[in-house]
């Protein structure tokens, strides 16, 4: 499917909170963390979250649009670490209450969300990172494409943005991957380091998740 890739900006953000609730809403961990939570109470976290990535000048946003009508149909965070960024992206400047939301997204932790879920999940996140995060490696933070057109490659275009860019880099991309994920980012080069089994029937939800730490070694360029 013939697509644009190109920075995201505000004016994008109902695009990407609705790509991020509606694709990962049917994975355990919302399953369990947003349970009895009002969507519009979720979306008001996921837009906090958001645009405080818009101003961390780690994170790039990317969004991928449908060459034919524009519209904004798969979203990607790559965290590139600073030093690499001799050349700084073009930022979005934010409104006053984007950017009022940006500066303390915890205040949008919605009523009903399971806290002791949610408190676990983030844990495992910082965990392994402070295990294998190196300082020159990129993260492939998020990646998402709206369920309407999944498995059309829309995904597989977004992943060479971002493993082009850290070949050109010399650098190493990390992801947590979920069960979901797993089978693609396995195609396109990324090794398994760990597989971590969340239970969260004890926290006071139901079933286990499984998440899988994966690393991307750079690949050089041929002569």
């Amino acid at each position: 499917m013939p697509i644009e890739i190109r920075y995201a900006t505000e004016s994008d953000s109902p695009e990407l909170v609705h790509i991020n609730t509606t694709s990962f809403s049917p994975g355990v961990f919302y399953q369990n963390a947003f349970a009895n939570v009002e969507l519009s109470a979720l979306q008001a976290l996921k837009y906090a979250r958001t645009f405080a990535r818009f101003v961390d000048p780690k994170y790039h946003l990317l969004v991928a649009t449908d060459s034919e009508t524009g519209r904004v149909i798969a979203f990607m965070r790559v965290v590139i670490p600073l030093h690499y960024q001799q050349d700084s992206h073009s930022f979005t400047k934010l409104s006053e209450d984007a950017s009022k939301m940006a500066a303390e997204p915890d205040n949008y932790l919605p009523d009903g969300i399971n806290q002791r879920v949610y408190s676990c999940y983030l844990d495992m996140l910082k965990s392994v990172r402070e295990k294998y995060l190196e300082k020159n490696d990129m993260v492939l933070d998020f990646l998402a494409t709206d369920p309407n057109y999944q498995g059309k490659g829309i995904g597989s275009q977004l992943l060479k943005w971002a493993t082009q860019k850290a070949d050109t880099m010399n650098a190493r991309l990390f992801l947590e991957a979920t069960e979901e994920g797993y089978p693609l980012y396995k195609k396109y080069g990324w090794n398994l380091v760990e597989e971590i089994v969340l239970d969260f029937e004890p926290l006071g939800g139901h079933s286990k998740g499984s998440y899988y730490v994966m690393i991307r070694d750079p690949i050089p360029p041929t002569n």
